[in-house]
């Protein structure tokens, strides 16, 4: 959807803040946030682990899922294979793809073999490398919401820390609802997704997180 388009019919300033909103919680940030809140919030998981340990965690998944992803990107920005970094065909964002399952496999292995580490962050990993995964499979097809993809693992992420005992439905549970709803509205808004694409990456994205933490 241009801004043409939109402008038809919303005010500029909601197309502005669909993509304030789209940046915020683009997919990469969404998997930091997640594993904020398992590190830093959640009340259980990691009981008994030092600040900095919990520090330590979170730089290698950003290092591994945040900054490594994001330079793939900009390197085929900078050598033209890719338009702009926005990622708008399905052609452009089969290396993203095959970049980020290698990155998130890696964090996944890391943690795996970290003597110690709490189960649910390395299910955490392993859904986010098999949601990237389906993504890559599913993206020959149509363009499944990269966004989508990314809420659908916190939505199932947040199910499994209720239905684990671990954490009774509160706060945490009604932000991740919240940001869950204004980020596919913000999508609808500032992209051309149909909500076809929309509600796939939610389904694909909660399925592989719930199967990577139930599994």
């Amino acid at each position: 959807m241009n801004d043409q388009i939109v402008s038809n019919h919303l005010p500029k300033w909601t197309y502005s803040i669909a993509k304030l909103i789209s940046i915020i919680f683009h997919p990469l940030f969404v998997g930091v946030m997640m594993a904020a809140y398992l590190l830093f919030i959640h009340p259980n998981y990691f009981v008994g682990f030092s600040e900095r340990a919990k520090w330590m965690k979170l730089i290698i998944l950003v290092n591994n899922n945040l900054f490594f992803p994001i330079v793939v990107v900009g390197l085929l920005r900078g050598l033209g294979f890719n338009k702009s970094f926005l990622l708008k065909t399905q052609k452009e964002r089969i290396v993203p793809y095959i970049a980020s399952i290698t990155f998130f496999f890696w964090s996944y292995y890391v943690f795996k073999h970290q003597v110690g580490t709490p189960e649910v962050l390395i299910g955490m990993c392993r859904g986010m490398f098999l949601s990237a995964a389906a993504s890559l499979l599913l993206n020959n097809y149509f363009k499944i919401s990269m966004h989508g993809v990314g809420i659908g693992g916190l939505i199932g992420l947040m199910a499994v820390s209720i239905w684990d005992g671990s954490q009774y439905i509160g706060t945490p549970i009604l932000i991740g609802v919240f940001i869950s709803g204004i980020t596919i509205t913000a999508r609808k808004i500032a992209s051309d997704h149909s909500w076809f694409d929309l509600i796939a990456g939610i389904v694909i994205g909660m399925i592989c997180q719930l199967i990577a933490l139930w599994i």
